[in-house]
């Protein structure tokens, strides 16, 4: 036991010498572009990777200057415009309406590098069952039922409900995926938690040539040159309004 007490402070000081390493830092730029239907403009957040002893303002971040432009499948350009008020946050203008099915090129020049994706939208997703400002009964609750979306990733769905008004709300956000179009009994106290309130409920599906990579600090070798962070691609979804009793 003497010898344990005597060997312990260097345990300690392994452990320590370890947690504290740092994989090498790699500049990238982290994009989030999503194109979704129905929305009178797009929006597009550009940012950058930071050091982890940075000190950083969140009102400062994000990449100012990068030139974005969108090209459907009959070549016309659409650009977008970057905010005012918040730098890394891009806008497009009215005229671009993004349609159901079609395939856009997706471009983000920034610095002198160019990152270029393919965009596959969705086609239409439509929510069938409950219906607009239908009650639902936790004692007997209807199914959700809504549509295989054509173009979407794996056929995987991104089912979530809020309380109508607090879609910021983390702690009312209660979002779960499935690869069916049915949602059963089971789940809607899950989904529900507050009676005697409305909720909006939303179905959401990728499209199937979405972009998506995620880092972490250890996966430094994992992203390949010329690849950025973040998600590149398009959506189709619907929602609903319903009444939620016991």
């Amino acid at each position: 036991m003497k010898k344990f007490i005597f060997l312990f402070p260097f345990f300690i000081l392994f452990f320590v010498s370890c947690s504290t390493s740092e994989a090498p830092f790699e500049h990238r730029y982290v994009i989030n572009l999503v194109l979704k239907p129905d929305m009178k403009f797009q929006r597009a957040f550009v940012d950058s990777t930071y050091r982890l002893d940075s000190s950083l303002d969140s009102d400062l971040t994000g990449v100012s200057g990068a030139e974005i432009f969108i090209v459907d499948e009959h070549s016309d350009t659409f650009r977008y415009s970057e905010s005012d008020t918040l730098m890394g946050l891009y806008y497009s203008n009215d005229s671009f309406c993004v349609e159901r099915g079609m395939e856009y090129l997706v471009n983000v020049f920034i610095e002198g590098e160019i990152i270029s994706r393919e965009v596959q939208v969705p086609g239409l997703l439509t929510i069938f069952s409950p219906g607009l400002l239908d009650t639902v009964y936790l004692s007997a609750p209807p199914l959700l039922i809504w549509n295989t979306c054509e173009h979407c990733f794996d056929n995987t769905y991104l089912i979530a409900s809020y309380i109508t008004g607090e879609a910021d709300s983390a702690d009312k956000y209660a979002p779960m995926l499935t690869t069916d179009t049915t949602l059963g009994i089971f789940f809607n106290r899950l989904l529900y938690k507050e009676k005697d309130t409305m909720y909006t409920i939303s179905v959401e599906a990728m499209d199937s040539n979405a972009y998506h990579f995620g880092k972490m600090w250890y996966e430094y070798d994992e992203l390949k040159e010329g690849e950025v962070i973040g998600l590149i691609g398009a959506i189709a979804f619907d929602t609903v309004a319903v009444w939620v009793r016991e």
